[in-house]
């Protein structure tokens, strides 16, 4: 694994998807500033951490005993030979083949996203995608596994080929990104990404009674929200009014059939007295037509 110094001189195979925007839980704005070190790296979840490093052992192992490999450590940092700022800490390699592997512990609910294809195949998330793509470009390598452990029990394999005309892209825009590090120019922020808000925390975690004057600018973005919030309390006004007239439909019946398939379910919900007080009431739920799967 990387060492502090290492990861604020260099942007390491597991960063490639957050400098690139295609990380689900960092954006560019926020690798950036701990790059720059105007934010401490935000610490990952320890447990999960731990036995993410205890199960690479028994991954590679089951990886390499199901496909007739030798694999080999490679601990050193390894430094892309024309942009040393685009560094390697790879899992294993195969002996005697220019050729990695990269270990992956996946939640088994994650894994159900469309992101994820069959064995074999190099469809996977984006942000596993370009990490193996650096990792390739950095060791000259031609292929890449990825070996993801799914819900603890479940091994899948999936093969990362090497393209050129994909890894100049990822590597320009690796190149883009430290350019910004270097000059001091942030990444826009991702106001749509999930961990946006828990960064502008960080950022700004108090008040220093100070007034300052907004512009126009953030005068539209007033409206917008204003706007915004009323729209969402009419629709949540109509969603109610509309499961009040399904219920009354229903009546005392437990499910009710759609005519264009699926079907709604009530069901009484008891709850016993806690710290509140005991209440009860209806639970109204819709669950969509099943769907035929067409065999793989």
């Amino acid at each position: 694994m990387a060492d502090k110094d290492d990861r604020r001189t260099l942007i390491g195979g597991s960063d490639a998807g957050a400098a690139l925007g295609l990380s689900p839980w960092k954006t560019a704005r926020e690798l950036w500033y701990e790059k720059r070190g105007e934010l401490p790296r935000k610490e990952l979840d320890a447990e999960r951490v731990r036995f993410g490093i205890l199960l690479e052992d028994t991954i590679a192992g089951e990886f390499a005993q199901r496909n007739g490999y030798r694999l080999r450590r490679q601990r050193a940092l390894v430094r892309h030979p024309r942009y040393p700022f685009i560094g390697a800490h790879i899992d294993r390699r195969i002996e005697g083949e220019r050729v990695g592997v990269e270990c992956k512990c996946v939640d088994a609910f994650a894994f159900r996203s469309d992101e994820w294809g069959h064995d074999f195949t190099d469809c996977v998330p984006m942000h596993y995608l370009v990490q193996c793509v650096v990792y390739m470009a950095v060791l000259d390598f031609e292929r890449w596994y990825l070996a993801a452990l799914v819900g603890g029990n479940t091994l899948r394999t999936y093969l990362i080929e090497r393209d050129t005309e994909f890894e100049a892209l990822v590597l320009d825009g690796l190149r883009e990104f430290w350019q910004r590090v270097e000059s001091g120019e942030p990444p826009p922020f991702d106001y749509d990404h999930p961990t946006t808000p828990a960064l502008m925390r960080r950022l700004y975690p108090g008040t220093d009674g100070g007034v300052v004057a907004l512009d126009d600018a953030v005068q539209s973005w007033h409206e917008v929200r204003i706007e915004a919030d009323a729209m969402a309390k009419r629709y949540t006004a109509v969603e109610k009014t509309a499961r009040l007239h399904i219920l009354e439909c229903m009546g005392d019946a437990g499910i009710g059939q759609l005519p264009g398939g699926g079907e709604y379910r009530r069901t009484m919900v008891e709850r016993s007295a806690y710290d509140v007080d005991e209440t009860e009431y209806v639970q109204l739920r819709y669950f969509k037509p099943r769907t035929r799967k067409e065999p793989a």
